[in-house]
């Protein structure tokens, strides 16, 4: 099949899903708008702010200024039953000291070497601490790679925001950097505006402006269970609209190489119950403290033009009946299957096991900089950034 008729087919698939619209879409039912709050202060004593978007259909997704971080993302199930589609803890204090649930990753989203080029130049990023090795085992070999912006990361950092009420409400995130932060050129404004649209779709509107040549690579590192968090994820079926992936070394670098995902567990182009994959003794990836754990964390190419809105992934769930139909402008997403070592204590007394999340990280290769066969990471003040990525809901029939 060539990559266009398999595009075509994927649409279709996309367009054909056998999706309803139940009886809680009334929108007379549901006032929409957005209200902030204050949420909590930062150790180094910055406001933390929490807003509400509720969007006509039911959608209700709390969002806020630290990491610009996905708190709770509520949509319908099939019998209108108000679901939390996303992991995550019950106040401030756990995000602050915790991972990355559902947070705005940057200045460069994934891997990215130390040492990388930009506009022909050879920047170098700062190499954090030694990694402590597991009691019991072999030291631990030095990373050779900075992960999702590593400590200057935009997760872990208070945005400016601007809400904006209405029918369809959003709140637009901006925050600054100067050049040279964490070993990137350029003074930077990256702007992300969250929408909640009446047809219970999540928008993310992304746009970066730089004075010099330098690189961005952002996303949402979102944590998605559609069953709410009650089990792991593997009765929930995936499909991904990527015939291309690109291959990791045993330290989770890309080779390089651009390969079919044909004949390959990567290969999502057909409906996939995840959990079934997840039990192939081949699919294992390299963790951060060098231990295996079975899952995913690969980078796919999506189908279709690059800078254009297109099918990404689709994401069912048996039990509840919710649909997710994620479209992006991106070049490719990064299947996570959240795979962890142990518990983490999540919201409401909930415990997160190990695959007990999906995240659809839309966004650039790992390590683009370094491999100009992939689809470049560069922007300049010629060429700014302006990707979307949309989560479209609903359910099953």
């Amino acid at each position: 099949m060539t990559c266009r008729a398999f595009f075509l087919a994927a649409a279709m698939l996309v367009a054909t899903a056998p999706l309803a619209v139940p009886a809680w879409a009334a929108p007379a039912k549901i006032k929409a708008g957005i209200s902030a709050e204050d949420w909590g202060t930062t150790q180094k004593g910055d406001k933390v702010r929490l807003f509400t978007l509720t969007g006509k259909g039911g959608m209700v997704a709390r969002i806020t200024n630290f990491g610009g971080v996905v708190v709770d993302l509520m949509v319908p199930d099939r019998h209108g039953k108000p679901t939390n589609v996303v992991l995550g803890y019950d106040d401030f204090a756990s995000y602050e000291k915790g991972g990355v649930y559902s947070a705005l990753i940057g200045r460069y989203a994934n891997r990215l070497s130390f040492k990388f080029l930009v506009d022909g130049k050879i920047y170098e990023q700062p190499a954090p601490p030694p990694r402590p090795a597991p009691a019991g085992s072999a030291p631990q070999a030095p990373r050779t790679y900075i992960q999702h912006g590593g400590s200057n990361g935009f997760q872990k950092r208070v945005w400016d925001a601007v809400a904006h009420d209405g029918p369809e409400p959003s709140v637009a995130l901006t925050i600054k950097e100067a050049d040279g932060t964490g070993g990137f050129p350029g003074n930077i404004t990256v702007t992300v505006t969250y929408t909640v649209r009446a047809d219970n779709t999540l928008v993310l509107d992304y746009k970066g402006t730089t004075d010099k040549p330098t690189v961005m690579n952002l996303t949402n590192h979102f944590y998605f269970n559609l069953n709410g968090g009650t089990k792991d994820i593997s009765d929930e079926r995936v499909t991904l609209f990527s015939s291309r992936y690109t291959p990791f070394d045993a330290n989770a670098m890309p080779t390089g190489v651009v390969a079919s995902v044909a004949g390959t567990p990567y290969d999502f182009t057909k409906p996939v119950r995840i959990g079934d994959r997840l039990a192939l003794p081949d699919v294992v990836q390299t963790v951060a403290d060098g231990v295996r754990i079975p899952g995913y964390d690969t980078s796919l190419l999506t189908d279709g033009v690059v800078g254009q809105l297109r099918p990404a992934a689709r994401v069912d769930d048996p039990d509840t009946g919710i649909v997710m139909v994620t479209f992006t402008t991106q070049p490719g997403v990064e299947l996570y299957t959240d795979n962890i070592k142990t518990q983490v204590n999540g919201r409401k007394g909930a415990l997160y096991g190990n695959h007990w999340a999906i995240s659809l990280e839309t966004q650039r290769a790992a390590d683009t900089p370094n491999h100009p066969n992939f689809t470049s990471a560069e922007v300049t003040p010629a060429r700014p950034l302006h990707e979307v990525t949309e989560y479209r809901f609903s359910t099953l029939k």
